[in-house]
């Protein structure tokens, strides 16, 4: 599955649980604490290879923020538009 692919109906809840999540809150957690952070928004796989390799190798500082901001702002904009259909 595509990321531009419209989520299947049993994947709506998921995106509506990931956008209700707060940003700041993400963005700390993910500045201090990375792998609590994507369990945070539902990626636990992602958290576990994040705790596994140390924190990608301690550039994790850089790219988990970035990546979580990137995550909840995605499910946000998916349940804009499907509110919008």
């Amino acid at each position: 599955m595509s990321t531009t692919d419209p989520p299947s109906t049993d994947q709506k809840p998921v995106v509506q649980a990931i956008a209700d999540k707060s940003t700041p809150v993400a963005l700390l957690l993910a500045v201090f604490i990375s792998p609590v952070a994507y369990y945070y928004v539902g990626r636990t796989k992602l958290a576990i290879v994040n705790f596994l390799t140390l924190n990608y190798l301690l550039l994790g500082i850089v790219i988990v923020p970035i990546h979580v901001y990137k995550i909840i702002s995605d499910a946000e904009s998916e349940i804009g538009d499907q509110r919008a259909r």
